[in-house]
């Protein structure tokens, strides 16, 4: 898309769904299960998809400040496009056999990370739920297999399988049977609601690791995510991850680190760790490194994989070649846009901050992971509320989500090349909605 056509954006010809979109909405609800939760947050019907813009059916174009939830880190640009059509003229499909595609990812994958875990091994998966449930796994393998998993609350590590233990949110654990990992929880620092403090966190696992009497069965690892997502984009105090990897070491507990949302340069940093200068034992890594094609692999100590069985977490459809082929130039380019995440970052933190709305509580990120809280006397804003304010912003033409403990955080998460342009405006359209939420 060309410059300027960026000043005639968003660009909204029909209400909001549009007599297209009305449609294929309606369709989707006579095939599809009613489950399915995007469509009410954003009741469009996407034709097509270019940069930060996305076009329903009906011509309406809207800025995209979601991403894919962190998925296309760079937006729906050509270089995931162009990597996926040369691959598909050659293999799409090769199961664990190399290929010099597989090969090359594997090396961009390796450079990525600190020197000091360039001799980490590789295991591919499908989605983040999965990276996450296979590291639990790798932990339990290495440690006997006896041990529980340190989580915290607010935690949200995927709801498939096992791995739904993990995850703190009822909501996801209701229709829900699998029993999963035997999990103990732990407070996120979340300081504006909760007075947990890190070294408060830290004696709690302390207690849990040497009062004989406190029943738990003893763990041999946590997860932990270096941002929570889901759970409200909630920042920790600097030193936080720093403190837990001392208590891993402590205790010869695996540190793993969730990386699915926070990873890719979603913080300003390649890996969202490297903030803190620390060493995980294991990592999680999806979402972006596929660029919208299904991939995932968890980032591990090589010492770690002497002790797996060779059938340790197969699958058909891990490593597909298209999302390697995505990924290898998704890791070549991705570097390029940290030094502007994290100075345009700061200044959309301070733009947010600067919005004269008594509904806004907080405002708290890392790069182009932001939160910002909404509350009423005192409490959080209500759901339907907050459906409210996410439709009149789709209605003005900015696609924009939600998360939180409560539902009541909005949440910016543009592609890290998004033109300046559409963050101006984007702004524009969140400070004239937030300030119509106050009437």
């Amino acid at each position: 898309m060309e410059l300027n056509e960026y000043k005639n954006l968003p660009k909204i010809i029909t209400g909001i769904p549009g007599p297209k979109s009305k449609l294929l909405l309606q369709k989707q609800k006579r095939y599809e299960t009613q489950s399915v939760v995007y469509p009410d947050a954003f009741p469009i019907a996407i034709k097509s998809a270019d940069g930060s813009v996305i076009e329903d059916v009906d011509g309406n174009r809207f800025i995209d400040w979601v991403a894919g939830i962190s998925v296309l880190n760079l937006g729906y640009g050509n270089i995931v496009r162009d990597a996926v059509t040369k691959q598909i003229e050659n293999i799409w499909h090769a199961l664990e056999i190399p290929t010099e595609t597989r090969i090359n990812f594997l090396e961009e994958l390796n450079d990525s990370f600190p020197a000091a875990m360039r001799n980490y091994k590789t295991l591919f998966g499908i989605s983040g739920a999965d990276a996450c449930e296979a590291a639990i796994n790798i932990a339990h393998a290495v440690h006997s297999g006896n041990g529980s998993t340190i989580a915290f609350e607010g935690a949200y590590h995927g709801i498939a399988g096992g791995i739904i233990s993990a995850t703190a949110g009822e909501k996801y654990k209701r229709s829900s049977y699998s029993k999963g990992f035997n999990i103990l929880r732990v407070p996120y620092p979340y300081s504006m609601w909760y007075p947990y403090s890190v070294n408060d966190i830290i004696d709690m696992i302390r207690k849990v690791m040497t009062d004989p009497e406190a029943g738990y069965n003893k763990p041999d690892s946590i997860i932990v995510e270096p941002i929570q997502g889901e759970g409200g984009y909630i920042v920790p105090p600097q030193g936080f991850l720093k403190a837990i990897r001392e208590i891993c070491n402590e205790f010869n507990l695996t540190m793993i680190v969730d990386e699915v949302q926070t990873g890719l340069g979603r913080t300003g940093k390649m890996w969202a760790f490297e903030h803190e200068n620390i060493i995980p034992d294991i990592v999680c890594v999806s979402k972006s490194i596929g660029g919208g094609i299904p991939v995932s692999l968890v980032y591990y100590r090589d010492d770690y994989d002497l002790q797996l069985p060779k059938s340790f977490h197969i699958g058909t459809y891990r490593a597909n070649p298209l999302a390697l082929a995505a990924g290898v130039e998704i890791l070549k380019t991705l570097p390029n846009y940290l030094e502007r995440v994290r100075r345009d970052g700061e200044e959309l933190k301070r733009n947010f901050k600067s919005i004269n709305s008594d509904l806004i509580a907080d405002v708290r990120g890392l790069g182009f992971m932001i939160g910002i809280e909404l509350t009423e006397d005192n409490k959080p804003v209500s759901a339907n509320k907050m459906v409210e304010l996410k439709h009149s912003l789709l209605s003005k033409g900015l696609i924009m989500h939600t998360c939180g403990h409560w539902g009541n955080v909005f949440r910016y998460i543009g592609a890290l090349n998004i033109p300046d342009e559409l963050n101006q405006k984007g702004l524009e359209i969140f400070t004239t909605t937030i300030m119509e939420g106050v009437k």
